[in-house]
């Protein structure tokens, strides 16, 4: 049975999370609803979801699919499917399950900034051995403003947004995004470009601080979706669950 993946760019794909799940066993059900793939109809034969970044307002429900994306996502996180919301995927999730939306309290972040993990972050069994407080990339607009209902901030960004969030024991979203690979970055430069420079965003530091950076982030990032693959979403589970149907 598959991790079913959504994505909603064709320059945010899992990447580097995709590969980890893929060399510990996984299966990889991807569909891309920018391109007009349509999700699965209901979440028979699903064991996990990865739902990944995109350009779009998780507010926007103009968009034809967001309405069903946040529709699955409730089911999923009801039937304790785990689930991963990664930016656009992370505000999908809190949407879904009662929080909020809204701008970044200072304006948007393109780049390289501080993720500082909370005391329940510390704890949280996804975040075992990662400092208290890394360098990760950040990309976005837009972060969770209120959290869903009992849900557990884990870490948070300079201003104190929220970064990363967990609901129960297996529903866990991230704004920041550990998955990029080092050519993303020029990527993403050259696609908003245009708004970059408006913003003031110096895109030589951008790649400047990654060549500090990238070879401790990618070790990081690297450790922590070993443990989404492995606790979040274990091949146990799998197992189990197909020793159980008929």
């Amino acid at each position: 049975m598959p991790t079913l993946v959504i994505e909603c760019s064709d320059l945010a794909a899992s990447r580097r999370l995709g590969t980890t799940l893929l060399d510990h066993g996984h299966r990889l059900d991807v569909r891309r609803l920018h391109r007009g793939d349509a999700l699965p109809s209901d979440l028979q034969g699903i064991d996990a979801l990865l739902c990944l970044g995109g350009p779009q307002s998780a507010n926007d429900d103009e968009v034809a699919w967001i309405p069903d994306v946040l529709a699955l996502m409730k089911a999923a996180h009801v039937a304790g499917i785990p689930i991963l919301g990664v930016c656009l995927g992370c505000q999908l999730l809190a949407r879904s399950l009662g929080g909020t939306v809204g701008p970044m309290p200072s304006g948007p972040r393109n780049g390289w900034g501080n993720v500082e993990l909370t005391p329940d972050g510390r704890e949280d069994p996804l975040h075992k051995g990662l400092p208290w407080s890394m360098m990760s990339f950040h990309w976005n607009n837009d972060c969770v403003v209120e959290l869903p209902p009992d849900a557990h901030r884990l870490a948070v960004g300079d201003d104190g947004d929220v970064q990363a969030w967990m609901l129960g024991v297996s529903t866990y979203g991230l704004q920041h995004h550990p998955e990029i690979d080092r050519e993303q970055i020029g990527q993403w430069a050259a696609d908003d470009a245009a708004l970059l420079a408006e913003r003031g965003v110096d895109v030589a530091e951008l790649q400047s601080v990654a060549d500090i950076e990238f070879e401790d982030f990618e070790r990081l990032s690297n450790r922590f979706f070993e443990s989404v693959a492995m606790l979040l979403m274990p091949l146990d589970r799998r197992r189990a669950m197909i020793a159980q149907l008929p």
